[in-house]
């Protein structure tokens, strides 16, 4: 097997060295941690000290191996070091020091996108978790599409779940505005049958997102608080109470406290300030777009929960296709 030296190279302000790979290159254009394969009987250690001096005539010092990883038969050894120099590119087509946070807003080979998530999530690591209710924390959506097609057809609208879910994947208020247009029913009393026949359903009838109540206990136990940002009624404490998950979550926001629906950033700016939440340690959780935007206009992080991969092309700071993922995401080993 092939061996890699790559180097967490930190300048004298604590900076992180990224380089980025040149055309016609494996992983061409993409971001990676810099180093070189290993020569017979050279260690991880020598091998990036040598590299660094070949690429980048960059002297390094205090070099130290932290994590080992696999990927596409090419062993990488992860090794921490600090320069006092200026890089000199000769092979990549960008250089960069960069703090930590900024490590999630570029695009890292497939080796080297943990590492980099892990130094960003872990200066500071993150310590207050923000939660959207439907979609993310209850698989509401079944019930939510049925619902909403059977508050159509009271109106002669022909509605199906599946044409239900894609609207309001959106909102619930753009999937009212497009039946209204397109059938001419009266949006007023749409929404107004919607909420009557979602209200059959009991709260502690709702399921959970697969998954999820191990992945809330989990980040609990690590450290984090939980919140609740929903534009549902009270009741959604209920569906958290009737699941034994209420004493997780330290703070609410509900319909009843009249807030702006998200993108909006208010109802998060408002429980941001109540419980002393620092904006570097916090993130906002949700399954669509219009929840990881309301967290980057409140200045968090946005994780997109998209279990259908529906939202692929959507930008956001972190993503995850299932609940078991989030522990680890949100809440990774530290590299150092």
């Amino acid at each position: 097997m092939i061996e890699v030296s790559a180097g967490i190279i930190r300048d004298g302000t604590g900076r992180i060295l990224v380089c980025k790979r040149g055309p016609g290159r494996r992983n061409a254009h993409l971001w990676e941690f810099p180093g070189g394969k290993r020569e017979p009987g050279e260690d991880a250690a020598a091998c990036l000290v040598r590299e660094l001096r070949e690429e980048l005539a960059l002297p390094v010092y205090e070099v130290r191996a932290r994590r080992t990883a696999e990927e596409g038969g090419i062993r990488f050894t992860f090794l921490t070091g600090r320069t006092g120099a200026v890089p000199v590119p000769t092979e990549h087509e960008d250089i960069r020091f960069l703090e930590a946070r900024e490590l999630l807003g570029l695009p890292f080979c497939p080796a080297d996108a943990p590492v980099a998530r892990s130094l960003a999530l872990n200066e500071p690591p993150l310590t207050d978790l923000f939660w959207d209710y439907d979609g993310t924390l209850f698989d509401t959506y079944p019930m939510m599409t049925r619902a909403f097609s059977k508050a159509c057809a009271a109106q002669g609208a022909a509605v199906t779940a599946d044409e239900a879910l894609d609207m309001m994947k959106r909102s619930l208020g753009e999937a009212v505005r497009i039946v209204s247009e397109r059938f001419g029913t009266d949006a007023d009393r749409l929404l107004r049958d919607f909420r009557a026949i979602e209200a059959e359903t009991p709260a502690g009838d709702l399921p959970m997102m697969p998954g999820m109540e191990a992945a809330l206990a989990a980040l609990h136990g690590l450290g984090c608080r939980h919140f609740l940002v929903t534009h549902r009624d009270r009741g959604a404490l209920d569906a958290l109470d009737a699941k034994g998950l209420l004493p997780l979550f330290t703070g609410f926001v509900t319909h009843e406290d009249g807030f702006p629906r998200k993108p909006d950033p208010a109802s998060l700016l408002s429980l941001m300030r109540r419980f002393g939440v620092n904006p570097a340690g916090a993130c906002m959780v949700g399954d669509r777009p219009l929840d990881t935007e309301a967290g980057k206009n409140a200045g968090i992080l946005g994780c997109l929960l998209d279990p259908e991969g529906r939202f692929a092309d959507a930008a956001c700071d972190l993503r995850a296709r299932e609940a078991a993922e989030l522990p680890g995401l949100l809440r990774p080993a530290p590299i150092e």
